[in-house]
């Protein structure tokens, strides 16, 4: 049995990202259906006497803030005869509505199918002169928005479950399960979980978006979980081609695909802050359903803008989302100005991907049969996230600052730690009682079980670390295997924030079993500068590199729980390399490194180098190395840690240039070395995602192999297929064997398509990728290089196969055809049969 106050936090966990069924505390609920059919009547207009008012969604339900005043409710629909409804208790309110044949006769224009698609057809025309981000220089809001995670306590069956097994003999007490008593308990005085946020948002046409996130306060968090501070719970207007609700992205109402995928009927005339307006439905085409949501787009009737939107989706779990908007007459501009959206269990079996991976299914487990129980209410069920946002002080067309362009957010440094008082100056309304008794219950079951710090030990468990208080241990380093050094039994350990912000030390040490030899390496570095992101430090290391591997200093350390192509590596180089380098952000989109080095070079392999009539078999290096990574539509946020990636998106450049010269600190070689890639993805909704890869390199002058290219293959030696049988990598050239081509200029361009995974049955859902690899290039000197054979590739290598991931497990197998001018005489020799392996948390 989970002790209560762990099953509060993990309910918080839980419910944070797969939330629960939609309701409301203390609300009036009901639903409007046809008087005749009893069919419901989706998206029928409900307004109560205090003038509050809602809509009905999809399935004709409502609900409506309870408040004492409201002691009637008026329904209108288009079509139907008005109806006033007396409320008098807090009793499920089913309300039927008679046709009204008039009423029919003077709106069948208006319901017309064709008019409502020439309206959003106008719409649509008209974006650019209705769109905020298009015709606005700038803008400037002040935002606060609040997020619990609730359930309305009355629906609970509180009482305490007593399980038994269906025995011969009878029932067979098996055990007491208390959590329905427990959390409609903690209901009756608090939410389950609370997250506050303030924020200033600028706009400028030129410099692009800010959000400066003032306060923030999530209960039982000190310092704040930068991802949960980013999300976007839906876009901020429906303008785009794409519309985000709740993390995963949708085809907008008003893109340019919307005819070919909604079918919009006009429900009813409206007045919207005294301007008149069509209430548009919008619900997905047959065979249009898993990538479509439906709604209601208020349109005014005379700029065609959007004046409110409702979006809902039902599926494994139900989303509403409504936004309002605030017409400016100045500008003759509607202005988004709040948005709510309530997330909650749904009762469709439809799997939906949110934030566009973690994946929400229903199980198909079949209840046990031998189980009874005498409490058999689900309370997941009753579980819901709601966020509101209330956006204000809006100023449009008037002076904005937006320094450090290429920031999407800002945590300011006293964000965490803001008092009363400021907060009072951002809510819209009071925080009510119950509200704050969440942060006091949550903050003392956080602190008491110490779980923040737990958090973030989990945290860097994710990225491959095992945090101390003042050192990081690195757990990927402790095994690896290759095919020169055997198993390779390591430790390295880094310094974290608590040791210092400013100065970091780092240290690692490695042995081999077969080679037999120890490697170490360690460095010390600076931060001069958290915004610009510049560092300056220092490293030493003696151990062992791949020969002709091309690596990109900018490029940060990637996790894997394994490195696939390092079990195939045969042949390496030693090195013994000092290197001092510069870290600097231009700007957070454009990051460099400058790194001077001097190596003491030694192949592991018989090799010797000739050069100007002197001849090598190890030799020293002194080169500049500048490298550049440069993402321009990724997201970035500045905390005081400094820049934090919140969301990658491509294209993506790297370009390096090294010099080494000969004669410095004893350096026997002078050349030039260029190299660049490009990495692009494309994700078309739900038809999978394609991933192309550009990658190349020039080189000139003194060139021993260990400086040449050798484009990354994987496949290693044996006579029969089987024999060859091991680990597929990312992006290597599977059917390529090791050491077979080297280059000193290349190409290398690769294209992968992912297909949805399969649904075959909950737990087999296998991912089809299609694979194709091409490379071309050339070296100068080949009778330079003695010792070893190898090949051009200047009639170009070509391979393409396939792979089916995630078969087992993360494990999947890959298959691939080499063919083209570098086709071998022999048929098996051509084929790469491998395993894949993918890391995966389940999403």
């Amino acid at each position: 049995m989970i002790k209560m106050k762990h099953f509060r936090f993990l309910i918080f966990i839980s419910a944070l990202f797969a939330a629960s069924y939609l309701h409301a505390q203390e609300t009036l609920k009901g639903v409007v259906v046809d008087y005749k059919t009893n069919n419901p009547l989706p998206f029928a207009t409900v307004i109560a006497n205090n003038n509050t008012s809602t809509i009905t969604d999809v399935e004709g339900k409502f609900q409506l803030q309870q408040d004492e005043s409201i002691n009637t409710v008026r329904i209108s629909y288009i079509g139907y005869k008005s109806q006033i409804v007396n409320i008098v208790s807090n009793k499920f309110l089913t309300i039927t509505l008679v046709e009204h044949t008039e009423a029919l006769n003077e709106v069948v224009v208006q319901t017309n199918q064709n008019e409502a698609n020439r309206i959003i057809k106008e719409a649509i025309s008209r974006k650019k002169i209705n769109n905020p981000v298009d015709v606005l220089n700038t803008y400037n809001y002040n935002s606060y928005s609040k997020l619990l995670i609730t359930a309305d306590k009355d629906s609970i069956n509180g009482s305490i479950d007593s399980i038994f097994k269906v025995k011969r003999k009878g029932l067979k007490f098996k055990k007491i399960d208390s959590t329905n008593y427990n959390v409609k308990n903690i209901l009756e005085k608090s939410h389950l979980y609370i997250i506050e946020k303030a924020s200033n948002f600028l706009y400028s046409k030129h410099r692009g978006k800010r959000e400066n996130i003032l306060g923030t306060r999530m209960a039982g968090f000190k310092k704040p979980i930068y991802e949960v501070l980013a999300l976007e719970m839906q876009s901020f207007s429906f303008y785009n081609n794409r519309y985000k609700v709740f993390g995963t992205e949708f085809i907008s109402p008003l893109s340019k695909q919307s005819l070919k995928t909604y079918n919009f009927r006009i429900l009813d005339t409206i007045q919207e802050q005294n301007r008149k307006g069509y209430m548009i439905h919008y619900f997905p085409k047959k065979g249009k359903e898993t990538v479509a949501l439906k709604g209601v787009l208020f349109i005014d009737a005379e700029t065609f803008a959007i004046q409110k939107s409702i979006s809902q989706l039902h599926a494994t779990i139900d989303i509403q989302a409504l936004q309002n908007y605030t017409y400016f007459p100045k500008q003759n501009l509607w202005f988004p100005s709040s948005n709510k959206i309530i997330v909650g269990k749904g009762e469709n079996n439809t799997v939906v991907n949110l934030f566009g991976a973690l994946r929400i299914a229903t199980s198909s487990t079949m209840e046990d049969s031998t189980m009874v129980s005498t409490n058999p209410d689900d309370i997941t069920k009753h579980l819901y996230l709601e966020s509101e946002t209330e956006n204000f002080d809006i100023q449009l067309n008037e002076p904005v600052t937006i320094e450090r362009q290429g920031t999407a957010l800002r945590l300011m440094n006293a964000a965490p730690t803001r008092d009363e008082d400021f907060w009072e100056n951002y809510r819209r309304e009071p925080i009510t009682e119950r509200e704050k008794e969440t942060y006091n219950v949550v903050d003392s079951i956080v602190n008491s079980g110490n779980y923040e710090n737990k958090l973030s030990f989990i945290r860097k468990v994710m990225v491959g670390y095992v945090s101390t208080k003042y050192v990081d241990f690195d757990y990927k380093s402790l095994l690896k295997f290759n095919r020169y050094e055997g198993f390779r039994l390591g430790m390295s350990a880094i310094t974290n924030n608590n040791f210092s912000t400013k100065y970091k030390l780092s240290a690692y040490g490695a042995y081999g079993t077969k080679d037999r030899d120890f490697k170490y390496g360690f460095s010390a570095e600076r931060r001069l500068d958290k915004f610009d992101d510049t560092r300056i430090g220092i490293s030493y290391k003696d151990d062992l590199v791949e020969t002709g591997n091309l690596s990109f200093i900018t490029d940060g350390r990637a996790f894997y729980l394994f490195e696939p192509r390092l079990f195939n590596l045969t042949q390496f180089h030693k090195i013994k390399d000092i290197s001092t380098y510069l870290t600097h952000d231009f700007t957070p989109k454009l990051s460099s490194k400058f790194q001077i080095s001097h190596q003491d070079v030694t192949p592991t392999f018989n090799y010797t180098f000739t050069n100007d009539g002197k001849t090598y078999d190890k030799y020293q290096v002194s080169s500049i190395t500048a490298s550049f990574q440069w993402n321009p539509f990724n997201t970035y946020m500045q905390t005081s840690e400094g820049k934090v990636v919140i969301e990658n998106e491509y294209p993506q450049f790297t370009l390096q240039t090294a010099q080494a010269l000969r004669d410095i600190f004893d350096s026997d070689l002078s050349f030039s070395k260029f190299a660049m890639r490009v990495m692009h993805e494309f994700r078309p909704l739900n038809k999978g995602k394609t991933t192309l890869l550009f990658l190349g390199g020039m080189s000139f002058g003194d060139l021993p192999i260990t400086e040449l290219y050798n484009t990354s293959p994987n496949q290693p030696d044996g006579e029969l297929i089987m024999n060859r049988f091991s680990v597929a990598g990312r992006d290597s050239f599977e059917t390529m064997y090791f050491n077979e081509f080297f280059s000193d200029r290349y190409v290398v361009l690769q294209g992968k398509h992912y297909f949805q995974r399969l649904n075959i049955t909950p737990k087999f859902r296998p991912e089809f990728v299609l694979i194709s690899r091409f490379a071309i290039g050339n070296i100068s000197e080949r009778q330079q290089h003695e010792g070893v054979d190898f090949q051009s590739l200047e009639n170009g290598y070509l391979e393409s196969g396939f792979e089916i991931n995630k078969i087992f497990k993360g494990f999947g197998l890959n298959f691939m055809y080499r063919y083209g001018a570098y086709h071998l005489p022999n048929f098996d020799d051509n084929i790469s049969l491998k395993f894949t392996y993918y890391f995966s948390l389940g999403f």
